[in-house]
């Protein structure tokens, strides 16, 4: 019985065509781009991420995916995000079965708007609205200010063009100095009264500073308001 039964599976085999096992064992499949994958991964990154300044980039490229064969759809999941990256899973979903879950990483950069110099800046320069002009940088912690903050200070040394313009590369464009002359003013309503004074302590435009005035015997504080000058206006005046 044996023998005939080999027999019988031999001539079974032998009317099967060569290579029909190997290919009932292998099922069909197809592939998917990885950079399709990608290009929808940053779209709902995009949208996980709006402020503009803040760029993406990718942190490793996407390779192609190899699927079962069969109707593809991508289906982006929830985006996982926080300072500094945003993590976006990306199902792969065949014929209405998920076979594949892909994370796309994305690298988060902040920008800020920072002033920088509009051209090389001598020392002892006292900057002016036309000196400083405003660039988008990668924020590296510090907060820029606005290039008013800078009018009127003195660069300390030299600033070269497209430098980025920091508060201690600067310092007070002292235009009142302790122990000079200076011309007091005082408004008191309608009324505007000049004195000479002598300044006790000394500061830049916008800052107040401590005067004497000789003939009253009094000091008094007031706002410098250019070179040798400050004013005073007399608390309640209309």
């Amino acid at each position: 019985m044996a023998r005939v039964a080999a027999s019988l599976v031999a001539i079974w085999i032998g009317l099967v065509p060569a290579g029909a096992f190997a290919r009932s064992a292998v099922p069909a499949m197809q592939v998917v781009p990885g950079a399709q994958v990608a290009a929808l991964a940053l779209h709902s990154a995009r949208a996980a991420v709006p402020d503009a300044t803040r760029a993406l980039a990718a942190a490793c490229p996407l390779v192609d995916q190899s699927v079962p064969a069969g109707s593809v759809a991508l289906v982006p999941g929830t985006p996982l995000v926080n300072a500094t990256y945003v993590s976006i899973p990306i199902a792969i979903d065949v014929d209405g079965v998920v076979v594949r879950t892909v994370y796309a990483g994305f690298r988060i950069t902040g920008y800020v708007r920072m002033p920088v110099a509009t051209h090389d800046l001598a020392p002892d320069t006292v900057l002016g609205p036309d000196d400083l002009s405003y660039a988008q940088l990668p924020f590296a912690g510090r907060t820029g200010l606005g290039v008013d903050a800078f009018v009127g200070r003195k660069v300390r040394s030299m600033v070269a063009r497209g430098e980025v313009m920091y508060p201690e590369l600067t310092s007070v464009n002292e235009i009142v100095r302790a122990g000079m002359p200076a011309l007091l003013i005082v408004h008191d309503g309608p009324v505007r009264l000049c004195a000479d004074v002598m300044a006790r302590t000394s500061g830049g435009l916008g800052e107040y500073v401590t005067i004497f005035d000789p003939q009253t015997q009094r000091a008094l504080s007031g706002i410098v308001t250019g070179p040798n000058t400050v004013e005073f206006t007399v608390p309640g005046a209309n």
